[in-house]
């Protein structure tokens, strides 16, 4: 068992304390420990084409001393940074794990980036050495400066003047000393987006994998897997998410995880999840919307257990029509980049669908007030925040103090908070409930309006596939509530059923927030990882307001 059991959230929460961060950490001690039985799978992984391997725990502890050997042989040392671009392979995470044997820092980026993308990335971190694809090779040309061009071979495409990572380290032994690293020494870069300016590069210390505790043992129910767990985590290896899915969450526990390299199919999601008999399965919430539309009963899913997802809001008739069609909980969670994850729904707990969930024990998260910043009453909206000093913080954005000093205040009470920009509340019993960016909310003459919960009461409609909701300029109350719709197959976008979804939402919540202005659009702009960019939708009703001469 990983942690004290979680049977009563409100009493085990209070007493709960994360056990001690030890003198010294690194997360290749938590693999090479599962590693000791020869035995002990680790990874099954397949792709599109029908390719599968599987990979013990040895095999993997023993696969990323070679690569470390291989790239310490190209120049890689402890603080160095290595841009890893790979799709989901099983190099992925052994890569990852070479790195961070090394004391070095892994800077992930999905293979979807351009060229000015990459430059950008480049610049920033300037990387000791690439590994890459043959086929995404050529949009680092000219770029690398002195950095070791690694690939791993996958896929089309060649690469004149790289070298083959996998072949370098079948060339090298065991005998690697793993580095030990502090709390204060980085092992993790992640560019994140923010409403203004560049992506900022989120600097994580070598003790990130400790803050995944409390996700894997409660959020995940990994405290005490059964024989033959299987964990499916979907996320892309850019995102943070396919950390917590993927690579540490589900190693923590020892349990063996899942990759499959191939393009998103809501059919193909479920009959992976039937062929090997996934226990736990992680993915976005726009994905477990479209499976919705597959007919799920007839798969085998009966040794899923439960459904995790994160990383956008979990509309109530998603979280309960998968739960009642494919038989097992769904635990949304909320997190940052910069935090890890800070909320989430964990077993024994109710589930309230639409609600984000419980803090994650041991966790100062709170509703604190946007002018001083103390801690709100129940029902009262404010800043979702975590007060410091907490392990699994960041240890700031890559070369930029100023930036990173400004995601933080001190109130009156000499309490340091870190201001996540996202708005919440809190119920009666302690469930957060998620209002909407900062930038998001709607302010329509005088009443807040998040966009989350006007979002969820047109997505309960029947005809509603999607939504996003933003601001719209208007003369006489400033600012109103419009909502974007994609509409199910077999639905038209009419007048009368645009009447038809504002007076049903008015009955959904409080009447004040239901949209008074509705679009109905064949898509909504996205995010690579899937999320609603409503700063685009918010920015093209702000410009047609203004009009072609912009007054």
């Amino acid at each position: 068992m990983l942690l004290p059991p979680l049977t009563d959230y409100a009493r085990d929460s209070r007493a709960y304390r994360r056990p001690p961060a030890p003198a010294d950490f690194n997360f290749c001690d938590v693999i090479d420990g599962h590693a000791a039985d020869p035995g002990k799978p680790g990874l099954i992984w397949l792709n599109a084409a029908g390719d599968e391997r599987r990979l013990s725990f040895a095999q993997i502890r023993d696969g990323s001393k070679r690569l470390a050997l291989a790239l310490r042989a190209r120049g890689v040392g402890r603080g160095d940074r290595v841009l890893v671009m790979l799709p989901r392979l099983p190099e992925w995470p052994m890569v990852m794990l070479a790195i961070f044997r090394l004391g070095a820092i892994a800077v992930p980026c999905i293979t979807m980036l351009t060229r000015k993308d990459l430059e950008y990335r480049l610049g920033a971190t300037r990387p000791r050495a690439i590994v890459t694809l043959p086929g995404e090779a050529g949009k680092f040309d000219g770029l690398t400066g002195d950095a070791a061009r690694l690939l791993v071979p996958y896929g089309p495409g060649s690469a004149p003047g790289w070298e083959d990572l996998t072949a370098l380290a079948a060339g090298q032994g065991l005998d690697i000393a793993t580095e030990r690293m502090g709390p204060q020494d980085g092992a993790l870069i992640y560019f994140t987006s923010g409403s203004t300016g560049m992506p900022k590069g989120v600097l994580h210390s070598a003790y990130f994998p400790r803050a995944y505790y409390e996700c894997t043992a409660y959020w995940f129910d990994l405290n005490d897997p059964q024989p033959n767990e299987l964990m499916w985590g979907t996320s892309d290896t850019g995102w943070s998410f396919s950390l917590t899915a993927t690579l540490v969450g589900p190693w923590l526990a020892g349990v063996t995880t899942l990759i499959y390299d191939g393009p998103f199919d809501a059919g193909q999601r479920l009959a992976i999840m039937a062929r090997y008999g996934v226990t736990v399965f992680a993915a976005a919430a726009s994905e477990f919307r479209q499976m919705l539309a597959q007919p799920i009963e007839s798969h085998d899913l009966t040794r899923l257990r439960l459904s995790a997802t994160a990383g956008e809001s979990l509309d109530a008739p998603t979280a309960q029509g998968w739960m009642r069609r494919a038989g097992c909980r769904i635990h949304e969670a909320y997190g940052q980049t910069e935090a890890l994850m800070l909320v989430a729904n964990y077993p024994g707990c109710e589930i309230r669908p639409g609600a984000m969930g419980l803090p994650l024990p041991g966790l100062p998260v709170d509703v604190i007030a946007e002018d001083s910043f103390t801690p709100l009453p129940v029902g009262e909206v404010g800043h979702l925040a975590l007060r410091m000093p907490m392990e699994g913080m960041m240890l700031g954005y890559w070369q930029a103090p100023d930036k990173t000093e400004a995601c933080f205040v001190t109130n009156a009470q000499g309490a340091r908070w870190y201001i996540s920009g996202d708005l919440a509340r809190k119920d009666a019993e302690g469930y957060f409930w998620y209002v909407g960016r900062s930038d998001d909310v709607i302010n329509t003459a005088g009443y807040r309006v998040g966009p989350a919960e006007v979002e969820g009461a047109v997505m309960a409609h029947p005809a509603v596939r999607d939504c996003a909701v933003v601001a719209s300029p208007d003369a006489q109350r400033g600012e109103v509530v419009k909502a974007f719709i994609v509409l199910h197959a077999g639905y038209d976008p009419t007048e009368a059923l645009a009447r038809e979804i504002q007076d049903f939402v008015k009955h959904e919540t409080a009447p004040y927030k239901y949209p008074r202005r509705i679009a109905f659009v064949d898509d909504l702009p996205k995010t690579t990882t899937g999320k609603i960019q409503r700063k685009v939708l918010r920015d093209r009703e702000i410009s047609d307001a203004r009009g072609p001469d912009g007054q």
